[in-house]
């Protein structure tokens, strides 16, 4: 129908948009230097819009998307069609990877393929051969896009939590991810690569908030003083707070990494979130018995406790392969390819 046609345009073209804007937003306020590299899947092509893209070479890929495109076919990563995309506008699914931990996020992927949740989903690559591989695997997906980051590469290995400045270096960049999709004025559900989905998150992010994510220890629903909350799951609503908030710990840990001061971007959050700083935040508190970390996870499985979970996330289980042995030991290993095999390929 032509109506349909119209909004699938309008659909691509604030894709290209938004994609454009991430990578003038990342080499204006960060310091940036290697470009940004996109990969959207390239399907049937209607020309429906004139843009003059006339700036930085690497905006050449992102001009491709003012091209809109027709597919109507489910992608392979995702298993999502067009127009189930377009059923969950303004959300974006956020996570970032690199080679050393990309068979872990394959997992996470093929779980939430296989309970049939469609959402817009950006990977951020950490390093070109992870690139590389994930651009392949979601050419042709309407669902997934894969960006190289272009805030300084990391290795292709696996990242130790010994090696610390290295560890936390890849995590504490992705805040600056987050907050160019916020300001967009999209929400968005950060997820870490080590997350298995069981059932659609998404309805549990309805009401009045301004972020919402677990506390593992104060008592659902209850916010005290004493709380831990994780950084590895969070659903950020594009409120002033927000924003203030997202800027506030991004700066906080660029001062910090001035000072040569090593702390962990979930150290930095809690410790603005407690000191209401710079404003008070509405939290929806997630329930750990639907929403587990690891340790909770498998405790439950073990009591054969009757809690539905929706998403378990193998935080506190330290090493890929702990985390995969884990997984395997409860018949949430998806993947075929090890990263060796991917490797060999690549």
């Amino acid at each position: 129908m032509a109506q349909d046609h119209v909004y699938k345009v309008l659909f691509f073209v604030q894709s290209a948009a938004f994609i454009v804007l991430i990578i003038n937003y990342s080499q204006t306020s960060y310091d940036i230097q290697k470009p940004i590299k996109l990969s959207v899947a390239p399907t049937d092509v209607t020309n429906a819009c004139n843009c003059n893209v006339t700036q930085r070479e690497q905006e050449d890929e992102a001009a491709r998307l003012c091209t809109p495109v027709r597919n109507d076919k489910p992608g392979s990563l995702s298993n999502c069609t067009l127009a189930d995309i377009m059923k969950r506008p303004g959300v974006m699914l956020l996570t970032s990877t690199n080679l050393g931990f990309l068979d872990i996020t394959l997992n996470m992927l093929e779980s939430i393929k296989r309970i049939g949740v469609c959402v817009n989903i950006t990977i951020f690559s950490e390093d070109q051969k992870c690139y590389r591989y994930l651009s392949e695997r979601a050419e042709g997906d309407p669902a997934v896009h894969v960006v190289l980051t272009n805030s300084g590469e990391s290795t292709s290995k696996e990242i130790l939590r010994t090696e610390r400045h290295s560890y936390y270096a890849l995590f504490n960049k992705r805040q600056a991810y987050l907050l160019a999709m916020l300001e967009q004025g999209l929400e968005v559900l950060f997820s870490d690569a080590d997350t298995f989905w069981f059932r659609d998150p998404f309805p549990y992010f309805q009401g009045d908030f301004d972020i919402s994510l677990i506390d593992s220890i104060s008592p659902y629903p209850l916010r005290t003083p004493r709380g831990d909350f994780c950084a590895g799951f969070v659903y950020y609503k594009p409120t002033d707070a927000t924003l203030q908030l997202v800027k506030a710990w991004i700066q906080t840990m660029q001062e910090n990494d001035k000072k040569g001061k090593l702390l962990a971007d979930q150290s930095v959050l809690n410790g603005l979130l407690k000191a209401d700083k710079p404003v008070h935040i509405n939290i929806k508190p997630l329930d750990t018995n639907i929403f587990p970390y690891g340790p909770k996870f498998y405790s439950l499985l073990a009591k054969k406790a009757n809690y539905p979970t929706v998403v378990m996330h193998a935080a506190s289980i330290r090493g890929r392969a702990a985390k995969i042995a884990k997984f395997k030991s409860s018949n949430m290993w998806l993947v075929n390819s090890t990263i060796e095999e991917i490797a060999s390929q690549l």
